[in-house]
């Protein structure tokens, strides 16, 4: 019993650091600092965010399906989260060169929301978020 709690403990580890840098991952694409985007309501942010956190959360479910669980699968998961991190990342610079302007300047301007011009919903971020959604989809049924 005391070494499942051990395995679901460094499972979770592993989960919540791919997580986090995905989210920096994500920063480093979008102009600004994004934890303050989110803070500061910027919907476009938050949304392409959740997109992001979901779908690294659905490839690293998969993985521990799929690949075993014990201590046997905890590489295969930390695996197959950094390639869902580099993988979504190149979705994200892949949609950037093919969209006219820049694509995390349009979703998450440096400047964030201002009383006197708010952020509105852009399109792009229904794509982007969808594309990392699709990103995601493509990893796990690689690993089934």
């Amino acid at each position: 019993m005391f070494d499942l709690v051990l395995q679901t403990l460094a499972y979770a580890g592993v989960g919540v650091i791919t997580l986090i840098v995905g989210f920096f991952v994500l920063d480093l694409l979008t102009p600004g600092k994004l934890a303050e985007e989110i803070v500061g309501g910027n919907d476009n942010a938050c949304v392409i965010a959740a997109a992001t956190l979901v779908s690294l959360g659905m490839i690293l479910w998969f993985a521990i399906f799929f690949t075993g669980a014990g201590w046997r699968g905890l590489d295969n998961c930390a695996i197959f989260g950094a390639v869902g991190v580099a993988a979504q990342a190149l979705a994200w610079l892949t949609a950037d060169a093919v969209t006219p302007g820049k694509l995390g300047q349009s979703i998450a301007p440096a400047n964030g929301k201002s009383a006197d011009a708010p952020v509105t919903l852009h399109p792009g971020v229904f794509v982007t978020s969808s594309m990392q959604i699709a990103v995601a989809f493509i990893i796990c049924a690689s690993l089934t």
